[in-house]
C-alpha cells in the first residue's frame, strides 16, 4: 500500500485581502477552488508518477463556481470545509465588512446572486439579470420559492377540454377550454402536462382560436390523453407573471427581469437570493473507463443550486425523469471515490448521478434533499460499454424531491451490478422510494446482485402521479435482495399504488423481513416475472381508502399478481397479512386466472371479522386451500408484541400462530417512528412551507 505525503490548499473568496501572491497555502491562500485544482493539476504533470495527496480546505460560505471539474490529474485529492481554528485565523486579519456570510459549512455553488433589487411597492421586487441567464428556480434564504402557477394552489390543476384526435398531433397540444389562455404570456409560460406515471413539460407554439386547439414546439412521450383514468386532462402553467402570490417569482425571458412577491417580513436586499446556472455543480469524470480518476474524497461540504434546462424541441416526458442527463454531482470513469457527510440540494435534477465506467464509488451519511428531480441515480439506461458495479448507497436521508419533475426517483439503479442501497431514510418523493433494474420483460437487464436492506421509506407518492411503488423493480435480477426495510404511506392520484411492486419481468429477486403498511392499494404487487421469493414479511393495512376520485378503479387487496405466464411466478410463504379493511369482504390475495405460485405457511387476518377472499375466482379461505395452496396456512390473530395501533408490526408473540408456522420475527429500524397516520393524505401536498 503506498504512502501518501499530504499537501494542504486554502480556499477564501475575499483573500485578496491577503495580497496578490496566493498559492494556496494558509497565510496565502487562494480566492477560489479552481485556482485550487489548477495547483493539483500543474502539480500532477510535473511529477505524474507522485503519490502525493492534496486536501483543499473551503472557506465556509458560498463558494460560485462554473462546474468544477475533477479528472484524473486530480486523483487523491480530498475536498472539504476547513477547521475552525483556520476560519478564525482568517476572520481576524480581515475586516468585518470584507468576510462573506459564514455558514456553517462550505456551499460549492452552481448558482449567481441576484442582488440588485427594486422594490415595486406591496412586497413585490424586480431586479434584471445579465442576458445568458434563465431564471427557472430562485432560492431566498435557503429556501426554495415557489415558480408561480395556475391553479396558484399547487394542489390543484386545470383540465383541458379534450384530446387531439390525430396520435402525432395529440403529443403536442390538446383542446382547452375557452378563456383558459387569455391571460397568459405565451412565450414565458409552460404548460406541464400529467399522465401517468410521467409529467410531460411543454413550451408554447400557438394558440389556435377557432377550435380552441394548444400547440406545443415539444411533444410529450405518448399522445396527450392516453391515460384517462390516471391523468384526468390534469395540467397547470407555470411562470406566469400576471398573479404572484407570497413567496413566489415569475420571470420574462424578452426583458430578462425576474419578480418577486415576498411576505413582508425581509427585505430581499438583506437575504441571499441565488438562480441555478450549472446543471452540473462538480464533475469527477475522466476522459476515458480506462484511466479513470481515482481516490477522491469530498466531505463536510454542500453542493447546491444545480439548474435544469429544456430544449424548446425537446422532449421532457420519461418515466423516473431519465431523459434529464446531468446532475448537481456527477460522477464517471471513476473508482474509489468517497462522498460522505454531505449536503447535496436545491437542485433542478437528480442530486447525485453515478454513470457509467465507475466501480468503489461510496455515497454515504449524506442529505440529499430539496431536488427537481429524484434523489440518487446510478447507472445507465442503455445496455452498458463500461459497466456500473460495486456502488454503496449508506445511511443517507433522501428526501424532499421532485419539485420540478414529479416522476423523479429518490433511489434509482438503472443498469448495474453488486449495488448497495441500506439504511437509508427516503421520505417525501413525488413517485417511487427505491427503483432497481431499466430492462421491461425476459431480455438481459445488465442488473444484479443489488442489495436493497434497512431503509425506511414513507410518504411517497403524495397524491400526484400514478403507477407506483415503495420499492419498484424491473427485469431479471439474480442476487438481487431487497430485504429488512420499511415501507409506509404510498399514495398516488388516483390507481396503481402498491408497496413492493415487482414490474415488468422482474425474476430471481428474493423480498424478505420488510414491513409494509399504509398503501393505497396491495402492500405487494407482482405484474408479471418468474421464480420470485416472497418470505418472512409483515404487509398490514393495505387498500383501506375508497377510490381518491369519482371513477376510479377500487383498490385491489392485500397481495396481487398480474399475468400468469407458463412458469412459477413466485413464492410466497412464512409471511403475516394483516388486513384491517372493515366491510363484508375484503381480497387478501388476488390474481389472474392460471397464474402459477405456491402459497403456504401464511397467516391471515383481519380483527374486524371482514371475510378475507382469495384466488382468481376470490372464493373463501376453504375453498382456496381445497386448489392445493396455504394448505398449512391460517387465519388466525398473529399475535403481535407491539402495539397495532402504533403500526408496530414487527415481533410476534413467543407463542404466535405465525412464529409456529417459522415466522421469525423482523429487526425494528432505529429510524422508524410509531404511528399508524397517513401522512399527506389531504391538504400538505406542498413540500416547501413559509
Amino acid at each position: 500500500m503506498p504512502l501518501f505525503t499530504s499537501t494542504r490548499l486554502y480556499v477564501a473568496p475575499f483573500s485578496s485581502s491577503f495580497g496578490n501572491n496566493s498559492d494556496g497555502s494558509l497565510l496565502n491562500p487562494y480566492s477560489s477552488l479552481q485556482q485550487a485544482l489548477d495547483h493539483i493539476e500543474r502539480n500532477y504533470y510535473r511529477d505524474i508518477s507522485s503519490s502525493q495527496r492534496t486536501t483543499i480546505y473551503l472557506y465556509p460560505t458560498y463558494h460560485f463556481v462554473n462546474t468544477i471539474r475533477f479528472h484524473q490529474a486530480h486523483s487523491r485529492t480530498r475536498l472539504t470545509t476547513m477547521k475552525q481554528e483556520d476560519t478564525a485565523f482568517y476572520e481576524q486579519f480581515t475586516a468585518r465588512e470584507q468576510i462573506p456570510r459564514r455558514l456553517s459549512r462550505a456551499v460549492i455553488s452552481g448558482g449567481v446572486p441576484i442582488t440588485n433589487w427594486t422594490d415595486l411597492g406591496s412586497n413585490v421586487y424586480k431586479a434584471i439579470v445579465p442576458s445568458t441567464i434563465l431564471v427557472n428556480q430562485l432560492f431566498v434564504d435557503n429556501q426554495r420559492f415557489s415558480r408561480s402557477r395556475s391553479p396558484t394552489d399547487s394542489s390543484l390543476y386545470l383540465q383541458y377540454d379534450a384530446p387531439l384526435k390525430d396520435p402525432t398531433q395529440a403529443r403536442y397540444g390538446f383542446q382547452y377550454v375557452q378563456g383558459m389562455f387569455d391571460s397568459i404570456s405565451l412565450d414565458d409560460a409552460m404548460v406541464v402536462v400529467y399522465h401517468s406515471w410521467t409529467t410531460s413539460h411543454h413550451y408554447i407554439d400557438r394558440l389556435i382560436p377557432s377550435n380552441r386547439t394548444i400547440l406545443f414546439t415539444n411533444p410529450s412521450d405518448r399522445p396527450i390523453g392516453t391515460f384517462v383514468t390516471q391523468g384526468k386532462r390534469r395540467f397547470h402553467i407555470e411562470n406566469i407573471c400576471n398573479s404572484l402570490p407570497q413567496n413566489s417569482f415569475c420571470f420574462n425571458n424578452a426583458t430578462k427581469t425576474v419578480y418577486i412577491s415576498t411576505d413582508g417580513t425581509y427585505n430581499p436586499m438583506d437575504v441571499p437570493i441565488i438562480t441555478p446556472v450549472n446543471e452540473i455543480v462538480v464533475l469527477l469524470a475522466s476522459a476515458d473507463a480506462n484511466s479513470p480518476i481515482e481516490d477522491i474524497i469530498i466531505d463536510n461540504v454542500a453542493i447546491q443550486h444545480g439548474a435544469w434546462n429544456i430544449g424548446r424541441t425537446q422532449q421532457a416526458d420519461s418515466q423516473a425523469a431519465a431523459f434529464l442527463d446531468y446532475a448537481a454531482l456527477y460522477i464517471a470513469n471513476a473508482t474509489a471515490i468517497v462522498v460522505s457527510n454531505v449536503e447535496i440540494s436545491h437542485t433542478g435534477s437528480y442530486g447525485v448521478w453515478i454513470k457509467e465506467g465507475t466501480n468503489n464509488i461510496n455515497l454515504m451519511n449524506s442529505l440529499i434533499t430539496d431536488t427537481g428531480a429524484g434523489g440518487i441515480r446510478i447507472g445507465q439506461m442503455n445496455i452498458p460499454t463500461h459497466p456500473t458495479n460495486s456502488i454503496k448507497i449508506l445511511y443517507n436521508e433522501v428526501s424532499y424531491g421532485g419539485n420540478v419533475f414529479p416522476s423523479g426517483v429518490a433511489v434509482i439503479s438503472h443498469r448495474a451490478t453488486d449495488v448497495t442501497i441500506v439504511g437509508n431514510n427516503i421520505h417525501h418523493h413525488r413517485y417511487t422510494g427505491i427503483s432497481i433494474g431499466w430492462e421491461w420483460g425476459y431480455a438481459p437487464s445488465y442488473t444484479s446482485d443489488v442489495l436493497v436492506q434497512g431503509n425506511y421509506i414513507y410518504n411517497t407518492g403524495q397524491h400526484i402521479l400514478c403507477d407506483q411503488g415503495g420499492i419498484y423493480t424491473l427485469g431479471i435480477q439474480p442476487g438481487t435482495v431487497i430485504t429488512g426495510n420499511v415501507i409506509k404511506n404510498v399514495f398516488s392520484y388516483a390507481i396503481y399504488m402498491w408497496g413492493i411492486y415487482l414490474d415488468e419481468g422482474t425474476s430471481q429477486v428474493v423480498v424478505s423481513n420488510n414491513v409494509v403498511y399504509n398503501t393505497g392499494w396491495a402492500s405487494f404487487f407482482q405484474h408479471y416475472g418468474a421464480n420470485n421469493t416472497i418470505i418472512n414479511n409483515v404487509f398490514a393495512r393495505a387498500s383501506l381508502n375508497p377510490p381518491p376520485q369519482p371513477g376510479d378503479d377500487n383498490p385491489d387487496g392485500d397481495i396481487h399478481i398480474g399475468l400468469a405466464e407458463s412458469h412459477t411466478s413466485l413464492t410466497f410463504t412464512r409471511n403475516i397479512i394483516y388486513d384491517a379493511y372493515q366491510g363484508p369482504t375484503h381480497s387478501a390475495y388476488k390474481s389472474d386466472p392460471n397464474v402459477i405460485a405456491s402459497f403456504n405457511d401464511n397467516v391471515y387476518y383481519n380483527p374486524y371479522a371482514t371475510s378475507l377472499l382469495f384466488g382468481s375466482q376470490q372464493t373463501s379461505f376453504a375453498e382456496w386451500q381445497k386448489t392445493g395452496q396455504d394448505n398449512d396456512s391460517l387465519i388466525v390473530d398473529p399475535l403481535f408484541l407491539g402495539d397495532v395501533q402504533q403500526c408496530d408490526f414487527f415481533t410476534v408473540r413467543s407463542n404466535s400462530p405465525a412464529a409456529m408456522l417459522g415466522f421469525a420475527n423482523i429487526t425494528k429500524l432505529s429510524q422508524w417512528t410509531p404511528g399508524c397516520d397517513i401522512d399527506g393524505e389531504s391538504g400538505n401536498r406542498q413540500f416547501y412551507h413559509w
